[in-house]
């Protein structure tokens, strides 16, 4: 009886002890992992920065959609005068083919043109939160000047001899990119043309244009913007011009100078003309 007595006390005091031991054990493991869990929560990681960045992103998107905008209508106008110099190519030929009959002279050009945006119409006047799309109006007229009086002639013997190119354009303009119009921007234009060719054997045309224009401020008082246009008449493409310049602007005041490529198609019954028109511009844009 002393025996088992003595045995059945050790048996009792190991389990006893086997549990506070395994509690302990328990609370040792539990304390481990506590301190690794806030080590790790508090550790600063390269790729937790950037998914942290990449969330405060979103959430700046988030606010400037529903929060109160704070954009003010602001009616924007410009006013241009540019003067050229440069030289015209004129081919004549049958309805068939182009002859060689071909001159070449230099010519005098001016242009003004006159813009109208309604900067932040919608946004500014509504509160509403609209995309940043701007709606523009805008005129030009364009007049070019033959220096030589060479003349072509046609296959008739019938002398053509040019006297003063014009183009006159009232459009739309919607700008897609850009603050306002002294801000890199990337705008799209559309509207109604007419064009004299400067022959009197020649009538004048109309229809419509599009195009598009680029600005892009290099530094905050220098940058370059480039133009394309298309003439159409009906579904034939009449004309296209192109032009690309480099800007310094000082104030409200922009100075420009860079070059100018038109091309343009005319036809009668029988004859057909093609123009090509290469400019040098120097141009003054005042901005209010």
């Amino acid at each position: 009886m002393t025996i088992r007595k003595y045995l059945f006390i050790a048996i009792l005091g190991f389990t006893v002890s086997h549990k506070s031991l395994f509690a302990q054990t328990k609370r040792i493991v539990t304390y481990i992992e506590d301190v690794q869990e806030e080590r790790k929560s508090t550790r600063w990681t390269l790729t937790e920065w950037l998914r942290i960045k990449e969330r405060m992103k979103l959430m700046d998107v988030w606010l400037a959609m529903f929060s109160k905008p704070e954009q003010k209508f602001a009616p924007e106008l410009t006013l241009g005068y540019a003067k050229g110099v440069g030289e015209s190519e004129f081919r004549l030929g049958s309805i068939d083919r182009l002859t060689s009959n071909t001159i070449r002279g230099t010519n005098a050009a001016e242009e003004i043109s006159a813009k109208f945006w309604f900067t932040n119409l919608v946004s500014g006047t509504t509160g509403l939160r609209t995309l940043n799309i701007d709606l523009g109006l805008e005129g030009l007229v364009r007049n070019r000047f033959m220096k030589d009086d060479e003349a072509l002639l046609d296959s008739s013997g019938e002398s053509w001899l040019s006297e003063t190119d014009k183009l006159q354009t009232a459009g739309v303009n919607l700008r897609l990119f850009g603050a306002s119009s002294q801000d890199s921007s990337l705008v799209i234009k559309g509207g109604k043309f007419e064009k004299v060719s400067g022959f009197d054997q020649l009538d004048k045309i109309s229809g419509t244009y599009f195009g598009a224009e680029m600005s892009l401020y290099l530094l905050s008082f220098l940058g370059a913007e480039g133009q394309y246009y298309q003439y159409l008449d009906g579904k034939d493409k009449k004309g296209s011009r192109v032009q690309a310049m480099g800007f310094l602007e000082i104030y409200n005041i922009r100075l420009s100078y860079g070059q100018e490529r038109d091309e343009w198609d005319y036809k009668t019954p029988l004859q057909k003309l093609k123009t090509k028109d290469f400019e040098r511009y120097l141009s003054l844009r005042v901005y209010f």
